[in-house]
């Protein structure tokens, strides 16, 4: 079953940092559900996944159109809530994260990507919507995007 992704129940967070990340899947628990149509390590591992290219570079762009919109738009995506319910472009089956990832496996992969930034590693590959970004900017990015996926992620109970 499809869940309605727009309408969904989502917890409302916001982050400063990337440690507030790792702060808020710490406080997830071992067996987090989600309300989404990804499960709880699908949702870690896509923001992940963008992490990652901010450091290594991507393999694919945006249509130009959305890049062109995105770019006049910069501000708000880099400081709004994001909205949920937005669909992949095609060329970006890189950030779609496997069904069967583990959430130890997806939390590790965040974990060694934040130590990465805590070890001084910038963040300096342009974005595939936005173009050229700063590693603030990036972080800014990330946490906008954590804050929408994360917000799916329901904390195991006890």
């Amino acid at each position: 079953m499809t869940v309605n992704t727009k309408t969904a129940a989502r917890r409302t967070l916001h982050f400063e940092s990337l440690d507030d990340l790792l702060a808020d899947v710490d406080a997830a628990g071992d067996a987090p559900g989600s309300t989404g149509n990804w499960t709880a390590a699908q949702n870690v591992e896509h923001v992940s996944r963008l992490i990652g290219g901010s450091f290594d570079g991507f393999d694919a762009k945006g249509p130009l159109l959305i890049r062109l919109l995105l770019k006049v738009m910069r501000g708000s995506v880099l400081n709004r809530p994001m909205k949920p319910g937005i669909k992949l472009p095609a060329n970006f089956t890189a950030f779609v994260p496997p069904a069967d990832v583990t959430w130890a496996d997806a939390t590790a992969h965040l974990r060694r990507l934040v130590e990465r930034a805590r070890a001084g590693e910038q963040m300096t590959h342009p974005s595939p919507i936005l173009g050229a970004m700063s590693n603030e900017d990036w972080v800014k990015l990330h946490c906008r995007h954590a804050e929408m996926h994360f917000g799916f992620i329901q904390p195991a109970a006890g």
